[in-house]
């Protein structure tokens, strides 16, 4: 870290000079002196940061530097704040010269500082390394960087994955026990890269019901890897408070079922802990394993129920075909005394590949033999407290060039195992100085260098991009541990259940919160010179206090309490998130350094305050689910340093019309909404946005007012509107246009479109030739009342293949669209793996026997005729011809059927012998499922029928749905249960709503056995529960809710001893009889959790105080169906309402 921050304190002395502020200050001798020290230290740095590893005084001389410069560039970053403040060098402002004078006396105790450190270094006898020379080193050769992110390939593990995969198949399958397995090697010898090889073998797949992987790393919290095992199976966060009900919800998902939960990096040798956390997993079930990943053999003896699998060190040939691919490359030269050296030096990783990979890594293009000597021969081999792979990652460090070093030393602010997001690490070293424009060079683009030399020297990994380009990324624990080791207190992350008092030391800092404490003090008197904040977690009690005393340049909070802002003057990053604020607070306009803010989650932000353009240093405005946003910031083309706008609202007023937008060279995502306020196309060509060459997505919207009696103003809109031809992500909404634009249909300029979401253009007939876009992967279109075919170019179907990419498609309201394409018989959507389509009502398809998830509702009757059909070869192709939907859709888990009212809906479906969830609504032609469909169903693990009013029956075919875990039934008024209900042997959750006027209709429930979670609603005639109710003793919830009628509990309710929760909902009866202090209150007491919710009418003075909240509320309009989808990571349109209204909270 000291290398980058003496080139900046460096370079900030020179501007103090230039400005004439030392003169002003008196102390122009005085920064002459400390400009020729720093210079002298800096050309020895590369050496002494080198024999800090064997010297502890070096070390501590090292860390006296660290701590002066920070508060040297402090006082230079004040003092060019303060001018500017307060007007020209000449001007005697009082507060400019009490101010100055204070920097002069500062400056003068750091210089003597400073002064000692130079003198102090000439005992140690560094050498001297060209500074800038090492800096130049290489940097052309790093300009070219991949678009691809890939795994490398592993190496020597192959015998180990088919010995665990075997015992996982054939020894534990059998064991009605929990098999607990084990792997167990030192750090660094691909445990972890070994067990995701056996999660993703094909053959363990298919064995288990259920897989999840968990990495437990040094904190095994109970609380925690339970929460993980729920979040990686029900897909989000089940926010329990309690361990009880965190058990209960673990072994609901586990029971009856053959998993395989992996638990990576296990440190605890806590015996009881494992003990109590093992009992939470057993189920009983043949098969159910546990597999380990662990550096310790104490831990593998307490948790293992079998013999650990030891992982020895790769052989040495193994080690050189990894360093050869890192070193070298796939096609580089071998030179024959490099090749030498090169296997010398892997018989030092001791079998390591993460040693191998790493320095195999920073060796790379690498063509100086001399250099790779001085690795091969370096004392660090020699260190007595380091293991051989600490040396390699250690010697792949100090090969690295010094402007690399602090950034990758940053990130030990992080916990281990976080997943960090590419553009915000970027962001945050921005902030800190460690990377700045060089040349031509962007001060984003060097850091983008940076990021991909240290990716490529693997020293991150677990890359993914999503969608829309956004990469996140992790680090190896040793990698992390070898940032941490170098950064010492500089650098820390805590968990706040643990905080302790903080080092004045400390530089960066980040709080998360592992145990939900959100009241909580930081224990800080005083820090030096705090540079990094990041409070992962609700706000500390004194955040304010602590803030308003450091010169800090990187801040996220989600304190609303935020006046400490007005004293950041230093800062230049800021991340707001979930603040409950209305508008900016103007005190960030006093924030003159500044380059990123970021605005996410702040629901009711409607506003900017009117100052916002004195932040003349801002590069990125990133505003993220904000929905009560009126306005951006007035005259924002003032902003000339603006890289990021991604939200621009077009309004009327002079200083919010596009021509704000035209000299601003804008990169990333940009949504422009509002363009219903835009008249002409002069208007809209003064965005400009054929010059923004750095734009990646573009969404256009035009709201509810549009130009649209036949959508002339906004044909000439959109056609101005047009782009340059790198884009990757475009949108538009609200379009009042019959055609698209002449842009559109060139497929040179949106050969490289990735997604395209057409929400809402109504007038619209016919879509440009999207199927020859070869990187489409995501297509949505909705609301185009006169369109017939996604694409009606003209195709030859003996050799064109169309939408060749394309794995999600999305239809909404076309009521005309009849096909896919007008030509018929051509190739398309063979890798397509999602499609939903709504209100298509003359729409049919082609095969599609790649997708696993259908969603269809309102739709042409003869839609589902022959789905999942087995043809004869001669059937084939009739069936394309006719555009038939499903043929061979052997691959489809997942199914929705909504609005169809043929009696024969069902019939093909028993041939989905993969489907998982099936979920019918609002066919009323659907009568009963028959026991030839329910017998094909057999992998269903989800059912939901609702509002099918003809419904009548299950039939006792269901007991072939030996794995369905969820049952959904509501609104079905004939429906009645069978008789072997009791057969649900894996039905853990029953729901039930509204089954009509049949009082006894509940009397049908009897006898499942393994039911954990029952809920009853809207049974307006139920008078009585029935005494089959008392045995489900596995019954862990239940809500009762509207039985108006309803007067007690069975006799037999006594007996659910594991009932941990009951609400009973508008059931006026029940309450009077069961509320606590009435008569029967004591026979509901043994339950946990319980309580009374009645919709009784409000009586006046609740009426008064009800009013006088909903005065006071805040007012936020959720996003809209299309802001949803261009905020989504996925571009998922999952749970978006195309309908939004007004909401409070």
């Amino acid at each position: 870290m000291a290398d980058a921050l003496l080139g900046i304190v460096i370079e900030n002395l020179g501007y103090f000079v230039r400005e004439e502020l030392a003169s002003f200050l008196g102390v122009e001798k005085l920064t002459q002196k400390l400009n020729e020290n720093l210079t002298t230290i800096r050309a020895v740095l590369k050496d002494a940061q080198k024999k800090q590893i064997t010297s502890n005084v070096v070390k501590q001389w090292l860390q006296k530097l660290s701590d002066a410069a920070y508060v040297l560039d402090d006082i230079l970053d004040e003092c060019s704040i303060t001018s500017k403040a307060h007007g020209d060098n000449t001007s005697f402002h009082p507060m400019k010269i009490l101010a100055h004078r204070n920097i002069g006396k500062r400056m003068k105790k750091v210089a003597k500082k400073i002064d000692d450190i130079a003198e102090e270094r000439i005992k140690f006898g560094f050498q001297q390394v060209g500074v800038m020379e090492e800096h130049q080193r290489g940097d052309d050769e790093w300009r070219q960087t991949i678009s691809t992110i890939t795994e490398p390939k592993v190496y020597g593990r192959d015998k180990d994955k088919e010995q665990i995969v075997e015992f996982l198949l054939r020894h534990a399958s059998d064991s009605e026990k929990l098999s607990v397995y084990s792997i167990v090697g030192h750090g660094g010898y691909g445990k972890t890269a070994l067990a995701q090889m056996v999660f993703n073998d094909e053959s363990v797949k298919t064995h288990f019901d259920l897989k999840i992987w968990v990495c437990v790393s040094d904190d095994f919290s109970m609380m925690k890897v339970l929460e993980s095992i729920i979040e990686n199976t029900i897909g989000k966060n089940p926010h329990l408070s309690s361990l009880e009900s965190m058990q209960k919800n673990v072994q609901e998902i586990l029971q009856n079922k053959r998993y395989l939960l992996v638990l990576d990096d296990v440190w605890t040798e806590d015996r009881e802990k494992w003990n109590k956390f093992k009992s939470v997993l057993q189920n009983r079930t043949k098969g159910a394993s546990v597999l380990v990943t662990t550096r310790l053999d104490n831990v593998a003896s307490i948790m293992g129920t079998y013999p650990a699998h030891p992982l020895v060190g790769l052989s040495d040939d193994h080690i050189w075909s990894l360093f050869k691919q890192q070193a070298f490359g796939e096609n580089g030269e071998e030179r024959a005394e490099l090749v030498e050296i090169g296997k010398k030096l892997v018989r030092k990783f001791v079998g390591s590949p993460l040693a191998a990979k790493v320095l195999g890594s920073s060796l790379q293009r690498e063509t100086d033999e001399h250099q790779w000597i001085s690795v091969l021969e370096s004392e660090i081999w020699n260190l007595p407290e380091d293991d051989p792979i600490i040396s390699a990652l250690r010697l792949s460090y100090f090969n690295m060039k010094l402007s690399l070093r602090p950034c990758f030393t940053f990130c030990a602010v992080f916990p281990k195992d976080f997943e960090m997001v590419k553009e915000d690490l970027i962001h945050l070293w921005m902030a800190n100085g460690l990377v700045t424009s060089r040349g031509n060079l962007q001060m984003e683009h060097v850091g983008d260098e940076v990021w991909n030399q240290l990716w490529q020297r693997s020293f991150f990994q677990e890359v993914k991009s999503d969608l829309t380009g956004n990469i996140t990324f992790k680090m190896h624990d040793f990698i992390h541990d070898l940032a941490q080791s170098i950064m010492g207190e500089e650098c820390i992350s805590y968990d706040v259940s643990k905080l302790t008092n903080l080092s004045i030391r400390v530089h960066h800092m980040s709080l998360f919160d592992k145990k939900s404490k959100h009241d909580y003090m930081i224990p800080c008197q005083k820090v030096d010179s705090l540079r990094t904040f990041l409070e992962y977690k609700q706000p500390s009690k004194n955040l304010n206090a602590l803030l308003s005393k450091t010169p800090l340049r990187a801040l996220h909070t989600s304190s609303h309490q935020l006046s400490s802002l007005k004293s950041l003057m230093h800062l230049r990053y800021l991340k707001l998130s979930s603040c409950d604020i209305t508008t900016l607070p103007g005190s960030v306009c006093r924030l003159q350094k500044l380059q990123t803010l970021k605005l996410e989650d702040c629901v009711f932000l409607s506003s900017f305050p009117k100052q916002f353009t004195k932040l003349k240093d801002l590069r990125h405005l990133m505003i993220k689910d904000c929905p009560s946003l009126i306005s951006t910031p007035f005259r924002i083309r003032e902003l000339t340093c603006l890289k990021t706008l991604t939200n621009f609202i077009v309004g009327l007023e002079t200083g919010f019309g596009l021509a704000e937008l035209h000299n601003l060279q804008l990169g990333g995502k940009l949504y422009i909404k509002g363009l219903e306020n835009v008249s002409n196309k002069e208007d809209a060509k003064e965005a400009n946005l054929i010059g923004k060459k750095d734009l990646n997505s573009l969404y256009l919207s035009w709201g509810d007012d549009a130009n649209s009696q036949v959508g002339g103003v906004d044909v000439e809109v959109l056609e101005a509107l047009e782009p340059h031809s790198g884009l990757k992500h475009f949108g538009v909404n609200g379009y009042g246009g019959t055609d698209f634009p002449h842009w559109m249909k060139n497929t040179s300029i949106l050969k490289g479109l990735v997604s395209i979401i057409l929400f809402g253009c109504k007038n619209c007939r016919q879509l440009p030739p999207f199927g020859k876009l070869p990187c489409l992967t995501t297509l949505f279109i909705s609301e185009m009342r006169d369109l017939k075919y996604i694409d009606d170019d003209l195709y030859e179907p003996a050799t064109d293949k169309v939408f060749t990419s394309l794995k999600k498609l999305t239809l909404y309201n076309l009521q005309n669209l009849k096909r896919v394409l007008k030509v018929e018989g051509v190739e398309m959507l063979t890798q397509l793996l999602e499609l939903d389509i709504t209100k298509a009502s003359k729409f049919t398809f082609p095969s599609l026997p790649s997708v696993e998830s259908l969603s269809v509702q309102g739709g042409n009757e003869d839609l589902f005729k022959f789905i999942g059909y087995n043809k004869r070869r001669e059937e084939v192709a009739y069936s394309s011809s006719r555009g038939i939907v499903g043929y061979n859709m052997s691959n489809l888990k997942s199914l929705r059927i909504s609005g169809f009212n043929r009696h024969d809906l069902l019939v093909k479906l028993c041939t989905l012998s993969a489907l998982e969830s099936l979920e019918i609504d609002s066919c009323n032609g659907v009568e009963s499922f028959s026991a030839l469909l329910l017998i094909g169903l057999r992998s269903l693990r989800t059912l939901s029928i609702s509002s099918c009013d003809r419904f009548k029956s299950m039939s006792e075919g269901i007991r072939y749905l030996t794995c369905l875990e969820t049952l959904e039934i509501s609104n079905c008024p004939q429906f009645v249960f069978p008789h072997n209900m009791n057969s649900l042997t894996s039905l853990r959750l029953l729901h039930l709503w509204d089954l009509g006027d049949n009082e006894n209709i509940l009397d049908g429930i009897e006898g499942i056995p393994s039911l954990q979670k029952l809920s009853l609603m809207d049974f307006p005639l139920v008078t009585a529960l029935p005494d089959c109710l008392g045995a489900m003793t596995s019954l862990q919830e239940l809500y009762i809710i509207d039985f108006p009628k309803l007067s007690s509990l069975p006799d037999s309710f006594q007996q659910l001893r594991n009932l941990q929760k009951l609400i009973i909902i508008d059931c006026p009866m029940l309450e009077k009889r069961y509320k606590r202090g009435c008569e029967d209150q004591h026979k509901i007491a043994h339950i946990p959790e319980f309580y009374f919710e009645s919709g009784a009418k409000p009586t006046f003075p609740e009426n008064i105080i009800s009013a006088w909240e909903t005065y006071n509320q805040k007012i936020y309009y959720p996003l809209s169906g299309f802001e949803k989808m261009i905020d989504s990571t996925d571009l998922s349109t999952k749970d978006i309402d195309i309908e939004y209204g007004k909401y409070t909270r």
